[in-house]
């Protein structure tokens, strides 16, 4: 079983959400990162930035899920005609 979490889920998704505000403001992501570890004491900024890429791998899951989806759709469609 994985050890649990030292930092609450909802300061994990602030951390997120706050990396995604304020990116523009910053030379890199990195920066950004760093920064916002910095602003809620967050020991590392390596540890929001894997609290990132979890994030993202979940977005390109569920993309690939649904353009399976909609492939199936209409290849249901086509063999419906």
């Amino acid at each position: 079983m994985a050890r649990p979490s030292k930092y609450p889920r909802e300061l994990r998704e602030r951390a997120v959400r706050m990396v995604a505000e304020v990116r523009s403001e910053y030379p890199s992501e990195y920066a950004a990162i760093t920064a916002v570890a910095g602003m809620l004491g967050i020991g590392s900024p390596e540890t929001i930035r894997t609290w990132i890429r979890r994030v993202q791998g979940r977005w390109r899951a569920a993309a690939r899920c649904h353009e399976r989806r909609a492939g199936r759709d209409q290849e249901a469609e086509a063999r419906e005609r």
